[in-house]
């Protein structure tokens, strides 16, 4: 019977938070397949991150780590975040729909609804609430933070949280190697989901294993076999990542507290928020002081945690464990204004990873979690007395956190649909597997965030590119980014020889009269060279049928 009853809780708790991830996420899965993050370059990078995965694990012949990107370049899925968590998530979207969107969606639903269901599992431990665990879930998979990051996959990634402190009581009640082991499974899959977030976890359970510590033998047998299976997992994923970022001959630029400073919070971050309900105060906090990244955690979460600090000064225990997570959110809210605050130097010269962070800001979905833990505290001891409570707060707080777009009405994400595939990328999925080049062709460093563009539409035909943009840039493409939008002319003739280029095509609806002109008379000077296979009033592909001899200069 218990057992029975275990598994219903568990079911509900996963019907309400499939429930509300669809209603407020929308058109996340309502749209699966024709919407997303279209309208910036991190979106439509993220987009082709999780559905390159999703393809190279379906097609024999493709291999994760060579995406289609910088061509000949080999390794350049580690040129940014890998994302291999939230490419398995996506896998099955993609594997049942063939859609880059469905990928990207799909990923992102699954992940809030794990995070829904683990913080829920996570509260209720602490408090033995069922009600309580759903209030905390939706406090914290709904922040405020989480609607401002939908282009990046990885930052939604944010189950990682109660699924690492999940872990950590289920170790401390019963201490030991094999839930040590458990531990460090899922700081590692912390890790593997975001670099930020499995170093964030993995300073959160430092602080709370310290907290919580015990005298027992065991318990720090259970804290290094944890440290021991994280690193077993996550080295050679890391040694690969390393190696092949260390190939691509780009010039990876050591720690700069100068980034760190421009990545770090300020007092207003913690006002900020997209949410509806919220936007009255964000002209009054622009002219008080610009806010540099979005981070209030909410204003119920934020009422309730405290009252747990009043709430629970009756049991020791509950105490303290409200005051080891108020620990967290302090800690955390510290650490995220950067260098300038002090504790994250501190940090730094400790903690091995952190050196490749730029962001410190992003410590403030740790604050949000640590509050939605504490607020799970209020929540039970007053649902004592008031039953009915818990289902209110939940939709105060699906009211408060809604985020409104004109577009698609309330609440929602900031989401659009995807243009007809051109008749040019559904011939090029039909072709033979050859390197393309697709134009424009940004060449300024600060424009190749474009290539994006590229990048996304690839996922339509998945042909190699030598289009590319990522956190590193190979010193070649720069190099040719320029010379090579001369194409066709002798110089750029070389380059598309060197890389064994195939196909071209331009969008040449872009392009003003005088470009256009150009093109048309450089296309007409080379027309032996280059073979018609689409041709439209807005795009031209063409095969490249042969290279002129070259020519030696005096």
């Amino acid at each position: 019977m218990a057992a029975a009853a275990g598994l219903r809780a568990w079911m509900r708790a996963l019907l309400i938070g499939a429930g509300l991830v669809f209603v407020m996420t929308a058109p996340t899965l309502s749209g699966l397949t024709t919407t997303g993050r279209l309208d910036t370059n991190d979106g439509r990078h993220g987009i082709w991150n999780v559905a390159w995965i999703g393809h190279a694990l379906l097609s024999p012949s493709a291999s994760v780590f060579d995406a289609n990107i910088f061509h000949p370049h080999a390794g350049t899925l580690a040129y940014s975040e890998l994302n291999l968590v939230a490419g398995l998530l996506g896998l099955p979207w993609y594997a049942a729909t063939g859609s880059p969107l469905a990928a990207y969606n799909g990923a992102a639903a699954t992940g809030l609804v794990l995070a829904f269901v683990l913080m829920w599992a996570l509260v209720r431990r602490l408090t033995g609430s069922d009600a309580a665990g759903l209030v905390a879930a939706t406090a914290f998979t709904f922040c405020p933070y989480v609607a401002a990051r939908t282009p990046h996959i990885q930052l939604l990634m944010i189950f990682v949280f109660p699924l690492v402190l999940l872990a950590f009581p289920r170790m401390a009640d019963r201490p030991g190697a094999w839930r040590g082991l458990q531990l460090g499974a899922s700081l590692a899959v912390a890790a593997l989901a975001c670099g930020y977030y499995g170093l964030f976890a993995g300073c959160a359970l430092g602080l709370v294993s310290l907290l919580f510590a015990q005298r027992r033998r065991a318990y720090w047998v259970g804290l290094a076999s944890a440290l021991l299976m994280a690193g077993v997992l996550v080295a050679p994923v890391y040694g690969a990542f390393s190696a092949a970022r260390a190939a691509s001959g780009a010039d990876v630029r050591p720690w700069d507290a100068q980034d760190a400073a421009n990545y770090s919070a300020n007092a207003s971050a913690y006002l900020a928020s997209p949410a509806f309900a919220h936007q009255w105060w964000l002209p009054a906090l622009g002219r008080w002081q610009p806010w540099s990244e979005v981070l209030f955690p909410g204003a119920t979460l934020l009422l309730f945690a405290g009252l747990a600090l009043r709430l629970t000064r009756s049991n020791p225990g509950d105490r303290r464990v409200v005051a080891g997570y108020g620990a967290v959110a302090i800690a955390s809210v510290w650490a995220s204004f950067g260098p300038k605050g002090g504790l994250y130097l501190a940090l730094f010269h400790t903690v091995p990873g952190l050196s490749m962070l730029r962001a410190p800001s992003r410590l403030g979905i740790v604050v949000a979690f640590a509050l939605a833990v504490m607020a799970g505290y209020s929540v039970a001891r007053l649902g004592r007395r008031w039953r009915w409570l818990p289902a209110v707060l939940v939709v105060v707080l699906v009211c408060e956190l809604g985020v409104k777009t004109t577009e698609w009405g309330w609440p929602s994400w900031p989401l659009r649909t995807t243009a007809p595939l051109s008749p040019a990328y559904e011939r090029l999925a039909e072709l033979p597997r050859a390197p393309l080049v697709e134009y424009p062709f940004p060449y300024v460093s600060s424009n190749f965030h474009n290539h994006a563009h590229a990048m996304y539409w690839s996922t339509y035909h998945w042909q190699p590119l030598v289009n590319g943009y990522s956190d590193l840039i190979p010193d070649d493409f720069r190099r040719m980014a320029l010379p090579i939008n001369g194409f066709p002319d002798p110089a750029s003739f070389e380059i598309m020889r060197e890389r064994e280029v195939r196909y071209v095509l331009w969008h040449v609806d872009t392009y003003n009269p005088d470009a256009r002109a150009v093109l048309e008379d450089r296309m007409a000077r080379y027309a032996a060279y280059l073979r018609p296979i689409v041709r439209t009033e807005t795009d031209w592909l063409f095969e490249i049928a042969g290279y002129p001899e070259r020519v030696t200069p005096e």
